[in-house]
């Protein structure tokens, strides 16, 4: 029983460095193309124009998630979309290449 403990709080801390260690090195924009990214690989599905997938949470909500203000995630998405990354229309949100979001991943971080 003691060792089940052990690990749960093992795993819970491992967790808690990561999101510590997100939230300090990386940017909003970083984390949010991630977030996204994952959105679209989990409950995704394969248009012709790209992935289409719903983004369930609000710009609120997304805020809160990634430990900063309403505005900025709502300026950020609005800058993947002007750059062509993120096709957004109400909750349905597209992503037309993917390869090219994962490549901004890499350069956010």
């Amino acid at each position: 029983m003691a060792l089940k403990v052990i690990k749960v709080l093992g795993h819970q801390l491992r967790h808690m460095s990561g999101l510590i260690e997100d939230l300090s090195f990386s940017t909003v924009r970083g984390r949010l193309v991630v977030y996204v990214e994952h959105c679209a690989r989990e409950a995704g599905h394969r248009v012709s124009e790209g992935i289409e997938f719903e983004l369930t949470e609000n710009n609120e909500q997304l805020a809160a998630r990634f430990g900063t203000v309403r505005e900025l995630v709502s300026r950020t998405l609005g800058r993947l979309h002007n750059e062509g990354l993120v096709q957004m229309s109400r909750r349905t949100d597209r992503i037309p290449n993917l390869n090219a979001l994962v490549g901004e991943i890499t350069r956010s971080r």
